[in-house]
């Protein structure tokens, strides 16, 4: 029962040190993304940045991959609703907005690679090879699922106008 025990400290500990990275590269990305100009160029650099993400984490096992989304995937998904798909009035949320959207994005990342392990999904050769092909495919998944949460985020009642 100690093993499991140091297991878990060890991986909560690395998602933790994920997170905080994380939060490191949202301020970085945030600044570059501000003093660009249009949603087009945006949308390239944030392309960019989940390209370069993935080519880190590419050659990782399934929770490694998601640990590192963590870390690489969440700051750009969370960049993506305010910079390439703003309202109708184009106004820019702020960055503690955005930095809240970020800790919620990754509180619920944090779960994911404990959901694959425990579903035995990451054991499956059927569904998971261990290549870049499937991690590209994991990655791709959990960043749509990530810009989605946080395009709920950023549209949920009560945060428009913040």
């Amino acid at each position: 029962m100690d093993v499991v025990e140091g297991f878990l400290f060890l991986v909560i500990l690395f998602e933790v040190a994920a997170c905080l990275i994380g939060l490191v590269l949202l301020g970085c990305f945030y600044t570059i993304l501000a003093k660009t100009g249009d949603r087009l160029h945006h949308l390239g650099i944030l392309i960019l940045l989940a390209v370069l993400g993935f080519a880190l984490l590419m050659q990782t096992d399934a929770p490694t991959l998601l640990i590192g989304a963590l870390a690489f995937g969440v700051p750009v998904a969370v960049l993506v609703p305010p910079f390439v798909v703003s309202g109708r009035s184009g106004e820019m949320p702020g960055f503690k907005r955005i930095l809240f959207c970020d800790i919620l994005v990754s509180a619920v990342g944090i779960f994911f690679p404990f959901l694959l392990v425990s579903s035995g999904l990451s054991m499956v050769p059927a569904i998971y090879w261990h290549t870049p092909l499937s991690n590209g495919v994991i990655y791709a998944c959990v960043m749509a699922l990530n810009v989605g949460l946080a395009t709920r985020v950023y549209r949920a009642p009560g945060w428009r106008g913040a």
